[in-house]
Parts: structure tokens; C-alpha cells; sequence
């Protein structure tokens, strides 16, 4: 594609205009319309048509995605994406299976293996090493190392590229309780979280300092935090090892809240309804429950945001998860090549960064990290979500892990409940959970 360099003033980012009129559409700045002559001495290419399915139907998410569509069509005259709001994990393999697969698809890790074995989706290799891939350099600039080795099976092969990155521990709170409770600084530790809500719990009968759907995946990030571990190791993580003095502070830790009345229990969103309210202290949502936090917030009261607090080990623990982009076995060759162009465009850092500062998801690496340093400094509500990469982990690249999680959930909600004991409800959680990640039983 033959253009010049306009340079964007108010994001200062370089783009490359066409030889057609585009409409930029740059995170923060409105729309720019440029005007160039088209060229009429040769016949323009052919168009082609990919579709895109993501499963991100309503509110702010869904509008960037419209957007990143809308801009990537501008950018690319002679590829057009159509985006259908459709869960491709739910529904790709089916629709592979039909004849009616998208071209490219937004999908959650436990089902790759699946649409992989049925042929439903292309090996990326050929891809990111061939003439339009990327350069080792590039890569290490657009991706973390733990975000890049997350897109590739257990045997080496890779099939998704990174597009979506939530930390799954954030801390939100109502600074107007925070000052009537008389708190002067955000809480840093789960200890001063735990001393904090109950003080705003004690304004009255109708207050409780934090409202939390419970989650065994911000309970392993506690769990860390004070030292414990939730694998035997970093590579070994076929099967959980919960009953140790770490994860048994982290559960004793939640159960006392919710005895004391510090924490009430819900279920699903209902947590950022109670929020709303202006009776809850905080609430423990991922980053990505940024936009729906501040909406059922509206203009009532001012909503700020802790960082994972640090647990008895003084550091702390942030669990990752998201969805990435895969390639369905599906059109012609162009149709595919098209679609790689796409997903690479979607996973570059000037697109992650217009996301991230939407969604309040995270940088996928250096590149779109440095790129938002002066957005997080104006931004710290969405600041927080963002931790050292070095304190990330991403869950087991194993079909069965969420069924083990499923399972482990019974025995978690009885200890919360105090209808079983800590060490018990450990012990089950250890023994069924097992039996899922190392396939003895299969979800």
C-alpha cells in the first residue's frame, strides 16, 4: 500500500494513510478524516470479505470492538470485515461442522484443543514465521514472554494469538464510606483490606465493607500472596496442593469476613448492583468489571481502585486470563491470508492499547505498556489493574481445568459458610480437583 506519514497530535502515534479517503478513529481523539487522490491507472483489487465473530454483545466492550472493526476496514480497502457478536467458543465448532465458520474467531483457551483435533482451526506457524508474520524483535516488543508462551499447546504448537489480557484481582471502592469511615490511605494488604471494610461495616446495619461472588481464582491469588501455592510448581501443574499454611490463612482470612459481616456473599454481577448502592465499601471484580462498576456507580459517589494487595509474603498475585484470536480452516487461501492480516493487526500494540484504555484490559507487552504510561497516569482507577508481569500466571493449558475448578466449588462455598472446616474443605478441594487436572476424571 502506497501513502505518506500523518502524525496524530493529540495521541502522537504514527499511521499510514491510503490511497483512498479514510476515517481514523484513534483512541481519545474524535475522528480525522484524510482526503488523498485516488489512483485510476490501475483496476483496484479485488475486495475480499472475512467475518469476524467475538462474543462481546453489549456495552463499552462491544462498542470497541465495533470501532477496531470500523478502523481496521478504513486501513485496509481491499479487505472488509464483517463482526457478528457470537460467542465463537460456544458456537465455532458447530458451525465449522455446518460449513458456516467465521474466518477468524475470538475463543477461550479450554476449547482450542478441541477445535484443533476436529481440523476447525489453522496451526499459526506458517503464519508468524512466513512473509507477513512477525520478526523475533517483534515479537519480544508486543508481547510479554508469559502472554506468548500462553498461545502455545502443551506439545509446541500454536494456534491462537494474543488479543485480550483481564487481571482477574482488582479492588474497587466508594471513596465518600472511605471518608466517613474515617480511612485515609487505600488499603495495600489483604490484612488492611480486612480491617478496613470492617470499620465501614460498623457505620450501620445496612453497610457492609466489601460484597464479593466468590471466586477460586482471586482465592489462589491470595492464597499466593501469603506464601502458599496452589500447583506443586511453576511447571508441574497437574494437580493442586491447597492444604498448606498459605491457602489455609487465605480461606480462614475470607470465612472470618463473611462470620463477622465484613463481606457479604452474592452471586453472578449482583455485587456491582450492591456497589451502587452507595452501602458497600468495595468490591473485588477483574479489570475488564471496570466499565460495569462505573456504570452502576453513575455520578454518585467517586470510585477508586487497590492494586492486588500484598499478602503475608509481601508480595502479591495476579491471575490472567482472556481470550485469544484463532484462525478457522475455512474460505480460500486469500480469504485466510486476509484473516492472519487482521488478527495481526488486532494483536498489534497501537490496537491493544486503544482496547485496553476502553475496557480497562491489560498491555500485552513493553510496546503498548509504554504506550499507556501517561493513560495510567491520568487514569489511576485503571492503573491498578495493572501489576508486574513478573507476579502473573495464567491457569493450566489442559482441556479439564475449569471442570476442576466446577467441582472444587462446593467444598469452597462450605468453608466461606462455615458448614465445613478449613482443613476439610481444603482437603476436598486438593482430591477432586486433582482427579480433573490430571484426567482421571474428565469434565
Amino acid at each position: 500500500m502506497h501513502g505518506k506519514k500523518l502524525r496524530l497530535g493529540c495521541k502522537r502515534r504514527w499511521v499510514w494513510t491510503s490511497t483512498a479517503s479514510l476515517i481514523f478513529l484513534v483512541a481519545g481523539c474524535g475522528t480525522q478524516k484524510i482526503a488523498a487522490s485516488a489512483s485510476h491507472s490501475t483496476p483496484a483489487p479485488q475486495i475480499i470479505d472475512i467475518t469476524y465473530w467475538a462474543g462481546h454483545d453489549s456495552g463499552a466492550l462491544h462498542q470497541a470492538v465495533v470501532a477496531e472493526v470500523t478502523q481496521f476496514n478504513h486501513t485496509h480497502p481491499y479487505i472488509h470485515v464483517t463482526f457478528k457478536a457470537i460467542g465463537a467458543s460456544k458456537h465455532g465448532l458447530a458451525a465449522f461442522e455446518s460449513g458456516q465458520a467465521p474466518n477468524v474467531g475470538m475463543v477461550s483457551g479450554y476449547i482450542v484443543p478441541q477445535l484443533a483435533q476436529s481440523g476447525a482451526i489453522l496451526k499459526l506457524g506458517p503464519y508468524v514465521n512466513g512473509p507477513n508474520g512477525l520478526s523475533s524483535v517483534e515479537i519480544q516488543r508486543r508481547y510479554y514472554p508469559i502472554v506468548w508462551k500462553d498461545m502455545f499447546e502443551p506439545n509446541g504448537t500454536q494456534y491462537e494469538m494474543p488479543l485480550e489480557k483481564k487481571s482477574l484481582l482488582v479492588i474497587y471502592y466508594n471513596e465518600s464510606l472511605f471518608k466517613e469511615a474515617g480511612i485515609t490511605h487505600p488499603p495495600t494488604t489483604w490484612a488492611q483490606v480486612g480491617a478496613d471494610a470492617a470499620r465501614i461495616t460498623h457505620l450501620g446495619p445496612d453497610y457492609h465493607g466489601i460484597a464479593w461472588t466468590p471466586s477460586l481464582s482471586q482465592f489462589f491469588d491470595m492464597t499466593i500472596a501469603d506464601g502458599g501455592r496452589v500447583f506443586p510448581t511453576k511447571t508441574n501443574r497437574r494437580s493442586f496442593v491447597l492444604n498448606n499454611a498459605g491457602a489455609f490463612n487465605a480461606l480462614t482470612t475470607l470465612r472470618s469476613w463473611v462470620a463477622n459481616g465484613s463481606m457479604i456473599l452474592t452471586s453472578g454481577y449482583q455485587y456491582q448492583v450492591d456497589f451502587g448502592t452507595g452501602k458497600v465499601g468495595m468490591v473485588i471484580d477483574a479489570s475488564a468489571g471496570y466499565t460495569y462498576d462505573k456504570r452502576s456507580v453513575g455520578h454518585k459517589f467517586l470510585m477508586g481502585a487497590i492494586a492486588a494487595p500484598q499478602g503475608s509474603s509481601g508480595h502479591s498475585s495476579q491471575y490472567i486470563n482472556g481470550a485469544s484470536l484463532v484462525l478457522f480452516n475455512t474460505g480460500s487461501n486469500k480469504q485466510k491470508d486476509a484473516a492472519w492480516t487482521f488478527m495481526k493487526w488486532l494483536s498489534s500494540p497501537a490496537t491493544n492499547v486503544y482496547w485496553n484504555e476502553q475496557t480497562n484490559y491489560l498491555p500485552l507487552g513493553p510496546q503498548a505498556y509504554t504506550m499507556m504510561k501517561s493513560f495510567y497516569r491520568a487514569h489511576p482507577a485503571q492503573a491498578a489493574s495493572f501489576i508486574p508481569p513478573s507476579q502473573w500466571w495464567f491457569k493450566p493449558r489442559t482441556a479439564n481445568y475449569e471442570a476442576a475448578k466446577t467441582a472444587m466449588e462446593s467444598p469452597f462455598y462450605k468453608a466461606l459458610s462455615g458448614t465445613l472446616s478449613i482443613t476439610a474443605a481444603l482437603n476436598q478441594m486438593d482430591e477432586v480437583g486433582t482427579r480433573y487436572l490430571s484426567g482421571q476424571v474428565r469434565g
